[in-house]
């Protein structure tokens, strides 16, 4: 029985940390779902995005000026938190702020009960 470890891009791979892997779906999709609750919901059409492996993407053409809090003009948002508590700009800092840990643990948890090959 050999004692050396094996080179740590198998590992990755062996555990599906690699790019395009359904580890890193399942991480941007985990991300966006926590997002959610602070995304400025006010119709719901911010809130509609598009996934990729490593992508979140909000399409509405003022889904730039919500990010950011600045209205066309340069004046700070005022979001409405009636639907959305925690509505805010920066919304994937504030999320990975509050709740980075629940979602490393939730990507540990995927890794843990994949079925291997």
């Amino acid at each position: 029985m050999s004692n050396i470890l094996p080179p740590a891009s198998i590992i990755r791979s062996q555990i599906g940390l690699t790019p395009n892997s359904d580890v890193h779906r399942f991480f941007t999709q985990t991300c966006a779902i926590h997002m959610d609750k602070y995304v400025p919901y006010d119709t719901g059409v911010l809130s509609m995005y598009d996934l990729d492996v490593d992508r979140i993407v909000y399409n509405p053409v003022y889904a730039e000026y919500q990010y950011y809090g600045l209205s066309k003009s340069g004046k700070p948002l005022n979001y409405h938190k009636d639907k959305h508590q925690l509505a805010t700009s920066y919304w994937d800092k504030h999320m990975w702020t509050a709740e980075g840990s629940i979602v490393e643990n939730e990507v540990q948890e995927y890794i843990r009960r994949r079925k291997w090959e």
